[in-house]
């Protein structure tokens, strides 16, 4: 697969209903200070690049379980993978939760009806689809949010 939709995907991926409303009232509410938070990606990144990956790289680990199981054992290994689990699964209650609430705000439909909407089509794209489309539609939810980012900036702008 191409690297620019790949790329968009992983950014549409880490980049949830929380991050879209959560962070604008968080800016609103406490000012930019938050923004440090997101600074701190420039300098880890690289510093993550050059000094984590190279060791992943030699040990020929695909995932950072894999390196725990070899650096630590499999007990450390299974407990890190049981509690990114239910990391996940909790966050991922959040991630539908949120955007439930504004189709509700905006809408009117009823708050069950939109998590288990949103639930079906999405396991349905990604079961009848499989990864293309998911991949397609990452990007295509990328571009709307940085679309309406930038129209929400410009209109404020334009405001004041």
């Amino acid at each position: 697969m191409p690297i620019t939709p790949v790329a968009c995907s992983l950014m549409a991926s880490f980049m949830s209903a929380i991050t879209i409303l959560g962070v604008s009232s968080e800016n609103y509410t406490f000012g930019f200070q938050f923004v440090v938070i997101n600074l701190s990606y420039l300098v880890f990144t690289p510093v993550a690049a050059y000094l984590y990956l190279p060791v992943f790289f030699k040990l020929q680990a695909t995932s950072v379980y894999q390196y725990l199981e070899l650096r630590f054992g499999k007990t450390t290994r299974l407990a890190a993978s049981i509690c990114y689990t239910l990391q996940m699964v909790l966050y991922m209650g959040v991630v539908v939760y949120a955007p439930s609430l504004a189709l509700e705000a905006l809408t009117g439909i009823n708050r069950v009806s939109a998590i288990l909407s949103m639930g079906l089509v999405c396991s349905f794209y990604s079961t009848i689809g499989g990864m293309k489309a998911v991949l397609m539609t990452d990007v295509f939810q990328s571009i709307l949010m940085f679309l309406g980012v930038f129209s929400i900036i410009g209109a404020a702008l334009l405001q004041h």
